[in-house]
């Protein structure tokens, strides 16, 4: 992305920030504008461009899920193989982690 594309995207970001009427300085607006982009490159890394036309609760688990899954297999004395972290959706991951943290 060049220059003039960053700053024509801000431009859009910002009016649609005054749209809404919310009360914010140019700085703010920075700030949430920068998240936004990162929000948005990290969704393109993590292949979650499409995560709206998803089915709820399908999308697969994230890195973050499976290696906390990890963690707390291990610390619990139980297997989890790379396989089945691997077919595993974000819900599952979610009430595995549940169930497992309720043990404590």
């Amino acid at each position: 992305m060049d220059k003039s594309e960053f700053v024509r995207d801000f431009g859009v970001f910002f009016a649609e920030i005054k749209k809404e009427g919310i009360e914010a300085t140019v700085n703010d607006v920075a700030t949430l504008y920068a998240i936004y982009r990162k929000d948005l490159k990290a969704n393109r890394i993590n292949s979650n461009c499409n995560k709206s036309n998803s089915d709820p609760g399908k999308e697969p688990a994230t890195e973050r899920q499976k290696h906390y899954l990890m963690d707390l297999a291990y610390k619990k004395g139980l297997c989890i193989t790379q396989r089945e972290l691997d077919r595993m959706t974000r819900e599952q991951a979610s009430k595995i982690i549940d169930t497992l943290l309720e043990g404590d």
